[in-house]
């Protein structure tokens, strides 16, 4: 089978630059992480390559990387160890990507600006100051100690401004060199001229936006220009002390990620990406440039760490996990100590779900690994979505009340509060989509979205005193007709009202099983953990659409005469 490498080698110029832009993305998903490394090493390093197409590659290596498809490794290996290009645009790109793999390998990136210094190129010198500038501005605001920090940051000052010397229009190095003016003099106590400088910051940001057709970032420089304001404030109001001021410097690094953050995903969502990194990408938790930077981690947890009272179990553990991140820190915390700590901070989180977590980021450091189920635990997600679920089955099962021939809606009712009281927006019985007959639009039981208003489940739920076929089939197939975004999980609960439960599980598992779907079913799984007689539950995985989605049955037997097997 022809090579990668080779199918590229064989076509011309134009085919190049096409194969490097809207396909690119669909030969990623059928290409192993070697063949792609290979293939986009060749033709970076590749003098006798035309250098649009060198351009292009070194593009789609940190796509790749910031998609997680490439490891930091791979383009370190052609940025540091086998670099010898002197194209001009090549080089100005070079120095963009090692800073996003500063973390990596501080002192030859470094010592590689520091090269670019003494260019001919007025460009590339002007890149290479002002790299240097966020390189020392970062460690200005991550430092804890006080005179590092002040040292940092004046010496990054000095490097904005002589980038914006270097070469005209340079607006960023501009904003940036004020920015970290003011934030040196709200440092120094200086504050007669703090508002003046907070309404040049104002202006400067907002004639960037105003040449800009991204509108996307304007509330993240909101956030950044309000960190900065209240860093003005307590120059102005109080005292300063290290603490609040320490505080806000992450506050502010926070808002500069996350400003960066979303560059990053703009320019990924230029990139003619397939559906499925459509879809990555579209995920909350996908941050590209705080899962490649260190300082910007810790600077989101100090963030976080400002706006939670000091005893509270969430406070312990990001404070713990700050410790194992600090090498240098006195407090020896165990990976096992943090992982206890995950389950007391979020007891409804099952074993099985915090496994999958683990196994999702395994390929992360411990540290990364651990804050990212936690942010992946600390919001309402599908990430927990079964488990809570599960949970208000239980708890419902638990209470006599809704035993026997019980309305189907106040059970409904029951689940739909239960989820609400876990942070999830739930609409019960919403009108969405289309009936069964495509006439009009239908009532679905539960519908359960993310704190952004995004679906991430379907309930259709249903009270059952036998095996009753058409019915059981009416109701998955409503499933299917409202769930108009083809979600991957979706959920059918049972009140079973039934003598003998054990049977009416096996008798309801066999004719979903042997039922012929409109959505073929591939797989079904028996849950196997679930470690109870009374509630039982089963998987089947369909192919809709060459996708595979799931539908979880969930049995709860709430019958008021007793069960038996």
């Amino acid at each position: 089978m022809e090579s990668l490498k080779d199918h590229f080698a064989k076509k011309n110029t134009p085919e190049k630059i096409d194969f490097l832009q809207p396909s690119f993305f669909n030969v990623v998903e059928k290409s192993s992480e070697k063949e792609l490394n290979t293939l986009l090493q060749k033709i970076v390093l590749d003098s006798s390559e035309n250098t649009y197409v060198q351009k292009l590659a070194l593009e789609r290596l940190m796509d790749l990387i910031f998609l997680d498809k490439l490891k930091p490794r791979h383009a370190l290996s052609i940025l540091i160890d086998n670099w010898d290009s002197i194209e001009l645009s090549l080089n100005t790109l070079r120095i963009k990507s090692l800073y996003y793999l500063y973390d990596y390998e501080e002192e030859e990136v470094i010592k590689i600006y520091e090269q670019y210094l003494s260019s001919e190129e007025s460009e590339l010198v002007a890149e290479a100051f002002f790299h240097l500038g966020l390189v020392n501005m970062q460690l200005g605001m991550a430092s804890k100690d006080k005179n590092i920090s002040l040292n940092a940051l004046e010496k990054s000052k000095l490097e904005f401004t002589r980038a914006s010397l270097a070469i005209e229009n340079r607006s960023d190095a501009i904003l940036m060199s004020k920015i970290i003016g003011l934030t040196i003099n709200v440092f120094n106590s200086i504050t007669s001229r703090l508002r003046e400088s907070l309404k040049e910051i104002c202006e400067i940001l907002f004639t960037i936006e105003s040449y800009s057709f991204n509108f996307k970032n304007g509330p993240y420089y909101i956030g950044f220009y309000r960190v900065l304001n209240s860093l003005v404030n307590i120059a102005e109001q109080k005292p300063l002390t290290w603490l609040d001021f320490r505080t806000g410097l992450s506050s502010l690094f926070k808002e500069y990620a996350s400003i960066k953050d979303q560059e990053i995903k703009d320019r990924l969502s230029l990139s003619h990406l397939s559906n499925s990194f459509s879809e990555k990408l579209k995920s909350d938790f996908f941050q590209p440039f705080f899962a490649l930077n260190f300082s910007a981690e810790k600077s989101r947890i100090t963030a976080r760490l400002g706006e939670l009272p000091l005893d509270s179990p969430e406070t312990t553990f990001l404070q713990d996990l700050l410790a194992l991140i600090d090498t240098d820190s006195k407090k020896k915390i165990t990976v096992e100590t943090l992982i206890k700590q995950l389950k007391l901070l979020f007891p409804l989180v099952s074993d099985p779900t915090l496994e999958e977590l683990e196994e999702r980021y395994s390929d992360e450091n411990i540290e990364t690994k651990l804050f990212k189920i936690y942010k992946d635990l600390s919001k309402p997600s599908l990430t927990q979505v079964d488990d809570h679920i599960l949970r208000s089955c239980l708890l419902m099962q638990s209470n006599r009340n809704y035993y026997g021939n019980y309305s189907e809606d106040d059970r409904n009712t029951f689940i739909a509060s239960m989820l609400e009281s876990a942070g999830y927006l739930v609409k019960d019985q919403t009108r969405r989509s289309r009936t069964e007959t495509g006439k009009s639009a239908g009532e679905i039981d539960i519908l359960i979205q993310d704190s952004e208003y995004y679906p991430i489940s379907i309930i259709e739920a249903l009270n059952l005193e036998s095996v009753n076929r058409s019915y059981i089939i009416t109701h998955i197939n409503k499933i299917f007709t409202y769930d108009a975004n083809g979600l991957s999980d979706n959920y059918i609960l049972v009140y079973a009202n039934v003598k003998k439960f054990g049977v009416f599980y096996k008798n309801y598992l066999d004719f979903v099983e042997a039922h012929d779907f409109e959505y073929p079913l591939v797989d079904l799984r028996e849950d196997s953990v679930l470690q109870y007689t009374e509630i039982r539950k089963f998987t089947i995985v369909h192919n809709r659409n060459e996708k595979k989605v799931n539908i979880h049955h969930v049995l709860i037997n709430l019958s008021d005469s007793g069960s038996e097997k």
